[in-house]
């Protein structure tokens, strides 16, 4: 954000082997870190569904930030 914090997230979602997946906007502190057989996993309390159905978004790499897909593709 303005303040120089980090308030969003992307997140891949859908496809298989990143085939099919499109990226996602989450809000960073819906992100918890969480231990399972030591080793360390961020997870969002959300469903897949839901996550499929969020927005999505596109890298702008002249620009250096993320775009909503749509906005991406009109310009």
């Amino acid at each position: 954000d303005n303040d120089g914090k980090v308030s969003t997230a992307i997140v891949g979602v859908g496809g298989f082997l990143e085939v099919g997946e499109k990226n996602v906007a989450v809000p960073f502190n819906a992100l918890k870190l969480t231990e399972k057989d030591n080793d360390r996993y961020l997870v969002i309390s959300t469903t897949k569904e839901a996550l499929e159905k969020a927005p999505g978004h596109v890298y702008d790499s002249v620009k250096g930030v993320w775009l909503p897909a749509e906005k991406k593709a009109d310009q």
